[in-house]
């Protein structure tokens, strides 16, 4: 064994809840994780797989090894183990209870497994929730897809937030608005939001901002100089425009901007992340439709006030901001995948997801020599 494995041995490990082991036809192990399907494929000896149905916190590692020695590949056992508790399939019975809360190891202990099917080790999915419960949050804007992004942050662990809407909760954001209560119809949702987060989060962490995004405003001095990750959902005067403008000041302090909503009244949008120097930003965005439409020419449209013409159901608005709750997900893990380049959206015709990518333009006078932001700088 290596030094790292030294006391591997004195450990009771357990097949973690959360996966199932299946054998196929060719005596293949099939280890799946529920909550993320993500799969292992395991060609070994039916004794070692006949192994996991021991490992049920009862025995230490060695004593594991021991009751196995009968057979000839007893050496096996432990490598055998040791692989799978590096994969996160084994752990330690109490892993939630290291380094937090028994509080918060019981309210996110769904969350925390999720978390170690994508980071594979019981430290780096801690690592990932405490990310989270210090990463301050700045949501510009707390409509139909901004109030579901802070509804699901909150359940998630995040309670540092910079919360931006000038607008009053109406008796007409019952219909899409997660945070929607009766009793607070003509308060700034601002003011609504920061209520919804004292009576939620573990410890909430809360700055109120009820003046709008616009092309005067200072970013600085609304959100101010110390958040972690900004996310634009405003609609007013255009999320084009407040996206342009929030991610020029991102691309100068190195901030991650996920821009989140209906992108010309495209109602299940997939987010864009931008991270500066290693993604497009707002502006490398614009030039690509910019070329891309270049031929097109908008008919003129009789009907001239259409603000209330566009519709949608609930559900697309909390689509749109699961899947962008689960792009800030990957932005923060270690293992959880790239950053995607580009957009899409859910069609609902064929339930099928359309998507294009987009590069970063070396011309953009934005981003164009943006140094790389590496994750552990977030």
């Amino acid at each position: 064994m290596t030094t790292a494995e030294d006391n591997f041995g004195s450990l009771r490990l357990w097949l973690r809840d959360g996966v199932d082991v299946y054998i196929s036809p060719d005596n293949v192990a099939h280890v799946v994780f529920l909550s993320t399907r993500k799969r292992l494929r395991l060609k070994v000896s039916p004794s070692l797989i006949s192994s996991l149905e021991w490992l049920d916190g009862s025995a230490t590692v060695s004593e594991l090894e021991e009751k196995f020695s009968e057979d000839t590949h007893a050496s096996s056992l432990v490598d055998f183990l040791y692989y799978l508790y590096g994969k996160g399939v084994l752990v330690e019975k109490d892993w939630m209870m290291d380094g937090i809360s028994p509080e918060c190891a019981s309210r996110f202990s769904r969350q925390l497994n999720f978390f170690l099917d994508i980071e594979e080790s019981t430290g780096a999915a801690l690592e990932l929730l405490r990310r989270f419960m210090e990463c301050k949050v700045a949501l510009i804007g707390i409509g139909s897809v901004g109030s579901w992004i802070l509804k699901e942050l909150v359940q998630i662990g995040f309670q540092r937030f910079v919360l931006i809407d000038p607008k009053p909760l109406t008796s007409g954001d019952r219909v899409r608005n997660a945070l929607f209560d009766h009793a607070l119809v003509g308060l700034p949702k601002a003011v609504v939001a920061d209520r919804f987060i004292q009576g939620q989060a573990v410890n909430p962490e809360t700055w109120v901002r009820t003046l709008p995004l616009d092309i005067y405003t200072d970013v600085e001095s609304l959100i101010g100089s110390d958040v972690d990750l900004i996310i634009n959902t405003a609609d007013e005067p255009y999320i084009g425009a407040t996206s342009i403008k929030l991610s020029r000041y991102c691309v100068k302090k190195g901030t991650p901007l996920l821009v989140a909503g209906g992108f010309d009244a495209h109602l299940a949008s997939l987010s864009e992340m931008i991270v500066p120097g290693r993604t497009p930003c707002s502006d490398c965005y614009a030039m690509h439709f910019e070329e891309a439409l270049s031929d097109w020419k908008p008919m003129s449209h009789p009907v001239t006030d259409r603000l209330m013409g566009f519709g949608g159901l609930p559900s697309l608005s909390v689509f749109a901001a699961s899947a962008a709750v689960l792009k800030i997900v990957r932005l923060f893990s270690e293992k959880g995948g790239g950053v995607e380049r580009g957009r899409g959206e859910f069609l609902f015709d064929n339930y099928a997801i359309d998507s294009f990518k987009v590069e970063r333009n070396p011309k953009c006078p934005a981003c164009g020599e943006a140094m790389p932001l590496e994750l552990n700088d977030i």
